[in-house]
């Protein structure tokens, strides 16, 4: 039993420095987030994942890499709930695998459209796939939108709640 246990622990062990030793370097500053960036968004493939060039790719390998019958279930269901339900699942897969963080081809197409955050750029691919299984218009233009909107009033939120933490008035002299 003891052998197993330190043999269990030790492949644990393993496959945890190995993985990081295949990951990224994390960047040491913006420029270098910016150089990274600008080569992801040019690679077919990151950590040997396939990267879809624009949203029609995106949706086709989504569908390639989802069984008949999920795709039915998915189809099927309500779009705001699908979309919500599936985020913690196929959006954090997109988000991590198909790099949005760090920028990837996909990500790039998407930010350009006028959706920076990979939250709700998952969220938009979700929104789009339901959409194309339904035969629905994808509606970007209004997507775009309320990505925008949405992100806005979170901000606004966080800024209603912040707490003053001191204010300084200051007297300025007046110039001859």
């Amino acid at each position: 039993m003891k052998f197993k246990i330190s043999y269990s622990l030790f492949l644990v062990m393993f496959l945890g420095i190995t993985s990081s030793l295949f990951s990224q370097d994390p960047v040491e500053n913006e420029q270098s987030f910016e150089e990274r960036y600008a080569q992801n968004i040019k690679k077919s493939r990151i950590n040997g994942v396939y990267i879809p060039a624009n949203l029609e790719e995106a949706l086709n390998e989504l569908q390639e890499l989802s069984s008949e019958e999920a795709l039915l279930k998915f189809a099927k269901g309500d779009e705001a709930l699908v979309v919500k339900r599936l985020h913690f699942g196929l959006g954090k897969w997109m988000i991590y695998n198909w790099n949005f963080y760090e920028g990837s081809r996909i990500s790039h197409y998407i930010k350009e459209l006028g959706i920076s955050h990979p939250d709700d750029q998952a969220s938009f691919l979700i929104t789009c796939l339901h959409r194309k299984l339904n035969g629905k218009d994808l509606d970007i233009a209004n997507q775009v939108n309320y990505f925008h909107d949405y992100r806005k009033k979170l901000l606004q939120e966080k800024l209603d709640g912040a707490v003053l933490i001191k204010e300084e008035t200051k007297i300025r002299e007046k110039n001859n």
